[in-house]
């Protein structure tokens, strides 16, 4: 007769994964607004939108939305360092701030 503890699923261990999630948090601002400068030279009218306030204050918030969803993202899938994905939610905000400094400043 099997003994209770081989009859229990085998446990994850915290920070066993790749951290995919933690580096993909770095990159999320750089292919935004890489996608963003395709776009503009796909389409000028759209380009011209995208370098106004409305465009790149979209970008900005975009960008540290989705570093802060992949962030997170990374620490409930449990990956091998956790910090990583703290600074890349960080590091995809740095725009957000330097725009919104750009704005109380007038920059």
């Amino acid at each position: 007769m099997p003994s209770p503890a081989s009859s229990a699923p085998p446990s994850r261990t915290t920070g066993s994964r790749a951290p995919l999630l933690g580096i993909g948090s770095f990159l999320v601002a750089p292919v935004m607004f890489a996608l963003a400068y395709a776009v503009g030279q796909a389409s000028p009218e759209v380009g011209r939108w995208l370098l106004g306030n409305a465009g790149i204050s979209l970008g900005v918030l975009g960008a540290s939305i989705v570093g802060v969803i992949v962030g997170l993202g990374s620490r409930v899938r449990g990956e091998r360092w956790p910090w990583l994905g703290t600074a890349g939610a960080v590091f995809s905000s740095l725009p957000l701030g330097l725009f919104l400094l750009g704005m109380i400043f007038k920059l």
